[in-house]
Parts: C-alpha cells; structure tokens; sequence
C-alpha cells in the first residue's frame, strides 16, 4: 500500500481504459427513467439514453450515489492506498459531495480528502488527469489539495445551449431563468461556477459558438490554458469549435482534451450543447 488513490464520480465523464490504467475509482450517479434507476456509465450507455430521450416521451430524473455507496469504494481504495482525495460535483447541482463527506466520516483515522469541484464534465475530468500526474510524480496529499484549489480557483467553463427547457424542467437553471421565454432561436450562454448562470444570449448557433470563443479569449486573458471541450450529441459542432479555439488561444490542438457529457448531466442541458473549460497552467 502506497501513495495516494483518487475517487471521483461518473460526471466527469473519462473513458473505461483511461480509468482502469490509472486505477480511479468512480462512483455513478443514477438517472432514472420511467421508474427505472440506472447507473450512469454502468446501466445505460449514451447512445441508448439519448436514444431513449429523443423517441419516447419521458423526462428523466436524476439522483445521487448514496453514503453507502462511497463507504464501499473507500473501504475497497484503502486497501490499496495511504490516503484518498475525493474530487466531486458541484455541491450547488448535485448532492453527491454530501454523500462523499457522510461516507468519509465513517471511515476513522484514515486520510481521505472530499472536494468540492465547484464544476462537473470535462472539467472534472480535467482535474482528475492533473490529479493523476500529480500523483504518479510522487506528491502527497496535501500537495494533490493545493494543486487542486489552484485549478478550481482558476477555471472557468461556459457552455452553449440549444434551449433551456431541460434546465428548466429538471430544477437546475438557476440565474439562468431570466432567459426563458426568449424568442426561437435565441441560444442561450451559460457558465457554471457552483451553480449554473447566465452569461449571454445570442440568436443563431454560429454566432453563439463565435460569441462563446470571443468570452473565452476575454476570461483566459492572454495566459496560457489547459482546454477541454464537451458535446451532448453534437460532435459537428464540437469540432467547429474546437477550430476556433485553437485559433483564438493559439493552443497545441494535441493538448486539448474532449469528451461527450453523458446522461446525468445531458439530461439536463440537452442534445445540442456544445463547452468548453480552461485553467491556467504554469
């Protein structure tokens, strides 16, 4: 046993192989459909979930891993690590920090680390890699919780919307509220920093994803960043952006990370969506 094991959630959305090579434990979050509770990244893949979305007329909810659930994969980290940092969702959409801390009181004397993200998706999964280099270089925990809250402190994410109307229906708009009831094709801007708000609204989707590169320009002012970009069933626009961005903040497009958001989170912003988050890196 050595050195230290990192724990996050199924928000943060990395591939299989990347997981079990780097040895990340990952507690899913649930969506539930017609009754049903699945697994995110275990029950229901993307292709089935928004498969479902689009054909059948239901709304998906959403929930969170138990303390019970943490309690399980901490005992079961623990036997292969000194101590744990335990990185999660925001605590303003979700409660699954609760569960993680819950669950870690439990624990006793040994060392484990529940954070507060402050985000979710790609750049969860950003801070999960970092985590990971940190980590396989030799760094200790307290060294992992600085590294951390210098990325927190740092990042920013924004993201386009097709409509609001997910957001809107599962609980999650937040400020964002004072864009309902805009005119079609109004595509909303909206940034998550603890809980979701609105940054700006623009009419037509070129120009949202224009409008969001110039923000990203703004807040990255001039430092170099790490990029990651996120799509819910759009990988078209995805790599349209992911154009621009290279462009506009003249990064090696070979750094730039990506994912799809899968379905407790899409669920909630909706097939369309395309973000991108940064963080500034030394």
């Amino acid at each position: 046993m050595a050195g230290i094991g990192i724990v996050t959630d199924s928000t943060a959305y990395m591939d299989r192989d990347y997981i079990e090579r780097n040895d990340i434990k990952v507690v899913p979050l649930k969506v539930i459909m017609d009754d049903v509770s699945y697994r995110e990244g275990i029950d229901i893949s993307n292709d089935e979930f928004y498969k479902r979305m689009r054909e059948e007329d239901i709304f998906p909810t959403t929930s969170q891993p138990s303390a019970g659930e943490f309690l399980e994969a901490y005992k079961e980290m623990s036997q292969r690590y000194d101590a744990l940092i335990s990185i999660h969702i925001s605590s303003g959409i979700s409660g699954t920090c609760e569960s993680a801390r819950s669950a870690a009181s439990e624990i006793g004397d040994y060392p484990i680390e529940v954070i507060d993200s402050r985000f979710t998706g790609v750049q969860l999964m950003m801070f999960v890699q970092e985590l990971v280099k940190a980590r396989d270089a030799g760094k200790g925990l307290e060294e992992l919780k600085s590294l951390t809250a210098g990325m927190i402190e740092g990042s920013v994410i924004m993201f386009c919307v097709d409509t609001l109307e997910y957001l809107h229906r599962g609980g999650r708009i937040g400020g964002a509220q004072a864009l309902m009831g805009s005119m079609l094709r109004i595509k909303p801007l909206l940034y998550l920093d603890g809980t979701i708000d609105a940054l700006d609204k623009v009419r037509g989707s070129k120009k949202a994803l224009d409008r969001l590169v110039e923000l990203a320009v703004e807040k990255a002012g001039g430092k170099r960043v790490q990029v990651g970009l996120t799509h819910v069933r759009d990988l078209d626009r995805l790599n349209d952006l992911k154009g621009k961005i290279i462009t506009a903040l003249d990064c090696d497009p070979a750094s730039i990370v990506a994912n799809e958001t899968g379905p407790v989170v899409g669920s909630h912003v909706g097939p369309g969506t395309v973000g991108v988050g940064f963080f500034p890196i030394a």
